[in-house]
């Protein structure tokens, strides 16, 4: 079986986030996106081998790390703040900030069902990550703006990388 290594998440509607420890309620909509937000995996193995055996007879996972990229195409002062991993005065003079965790919710319609079928809303929740310090701001007087976030996502021992919540749309 092959490693999966990037999760492509599309059809995405609203993308929240909010600082660790708050609630979806006092999260920020980071504004129109470029439609997809991209799941990167790392892990690194270590492979077992015996005398016994020509191959090898197991991979245990040594090392992970997981990312999150989100192309924004609402250049705010926010968005640029979270994606350069500064902070903004009142003036609009930036400096670098101190490293900060958010939690992030994601909203997307959900899977495809057959014809006739309950349609669904699926929800994504990361419940910590670290945002900044890596950003992609391209200017352009023919293109549009745009700025990808790039995040790196924190294990939780209590709550795992992400969850996926699906719910049936009222009305269906």
């Amino acid at each position: 079986m092959a490693d999966c290594k990037n999760i492509v998440v599309s059809a995405v509607e609203k993308i929240l986030i909010a600082p660790l420890g708050a609630s979806k309620s006092e999260a920020t909509d980071l504004g129109f996106t470029g439609d997809t937000v991209t799941f990167t995996s790392a892990v690194t193995y270590n492979e077992v081998r015996v005398d016994q055996r020509l191959g090898i007879v197991r991979r245990v996972p040594t090392e992970a790390s997981y990312t999150l990229a989100i192309p924004l195409n609402e250049i705010t002062i926010d968005n640029l703040a979270y994606g350069l991993g500064v902070e903004f005065d009142a003036s609009g003079y930036a400096s670098i900030a101190q490293e900060r965790y958010f939690q992030l919710w994601i909203e997307t319609k959900g899977p495809v069902v057959e014809a006739g079928g309950a349609k669904y809303n699926r929800s994504i929740y990361i419940p910590k990550l670290s945002v900044g310090g890596t950003a992609e701001i391209g200017f352009s007087r023919t293109d549009k703006q745009t700025d990808n976030l790039e995040c790196t996502i924190v294990n939780c021992e209590d709550t795992g990388i992400f969850q996926v919540v699906d719910s049936e749309e009222s009305g269906s």
